[in-house]
């Protein structure tokens, strides 16, 4: 049987120093020899994917933005596909949420859009781009994001909850990245995205079945991904939430290359 492998970058194919090494690269491109499919499907925005992207020399459709955007860099013929937040919503949840605001901001084409822009969060989301930064209200806005961060103070974290789930419960959806020093940080996204539902898109395009797909993470915003996966594998420093869901877990982490090691038992490769 061939198969649809989906690896996340972050904390999963990449070392901390956020590389691949030359072993994950031999790897991966083994399976493709063999008739596999390799996907990257990663929370990045695709300016901060595609230098990863090229490394491993991959000519298949590239998930970024957490499923919200799937385009194939090396094939012109492939219909990008894009889901954006509706303009008013954005601008009604900000004009709701201002106050509790410390920071928020999302990328678009190597821009950066924030308002009260803090550099540090950069930290939380490798591989965006603030080359060019655009500092503004989020109802000014006139461009639609995939979604959005938002750094909000620890004390209003249930008044945002509540709001979303009570005014956009069927169009929005937030993932809590955590918790730290009175301050929490949010993804704001639409309900019915994510790495999931874009590789079910690929499934389809590549006429394949969900048990084909074999998915490895090892983060929150990998947990629909690893649990509707034939095979979601989490990884060994990922979170337990991800365990939770997955089928089974790497017995290394992705500083000992826990991917690779894992694919070369499983295909029995010779690399």
């Amino acid at each position: 049987m061939k198969h649809l492998i989906a690896c996340d970058l972050d904390g999963s194919l990449l070392n901390r120093q956020g590389e691949l090494t030359q072993k994950s690269i031999d790897v991966l491109n083994k399976l493709r020899e063999l008739g596999h499919t390799v996907v990257i499907a990663t929370g990045r925005p695709f300016e901060g994917a595609i230098p990863k992207y090229l490394q491993i020399g991959l000519d298949t459709p590239l998930i970024t933005d957490n499923g919200g955007s799937i385009e194939n860099p090396m094939d012109p013929s492939f219909a990008k596909q894009k889901t954006y937040l509706p303009l008013h919503i954005v601008r009604e949840l900000f004009n709701h949420t201002k106050d509790m605001i410390v920071s928020a901001f999302f990328s678009e084409n190597k821009v950066v859009y924030a308002y009260k822009y803090d550099r540090k969060l950069e930290e939380y989301f490798s591989g965006m781009s603030s080359a060019s930064i655009i500092e503004c209200e989020f109802n000014k806005l006139t461009v639609e994001p995939t979604g959005l961060v938002y750094l909000i103070y620890e004390k209003d974290m249930k008044n945002l909850e509540d709001y979303i789930n009570s005014s956009f419960n069927q169009t929005l959806s937030t993932r809590l990245w955590g918790v730290d020093n009175g301050l929490a940080l949010y993804e704001i996204y639409l309900r019915h995205i994510s790495k999931s539902s874009a590789l079910k898109y690929l499934l389809n395009y590549y006429n394949m079945t969900q048990e084909q797909l074999i998915a490895f993470g090892d983060g929150i915003n990998d947990v629909e991904m690893i649990r509707d996966a034939a095979l979601g594998v989490a990884m060994k420093n990922g979170l337990d939430v991800v365990k939770e869901v997955s089928k089974d877990i790497t017995t290394l982490t992705n500083d000992e290359n826990g991917i690779a090691e894992y694919l070369i038992s499983h295909f029995k490769l010779d690399v």
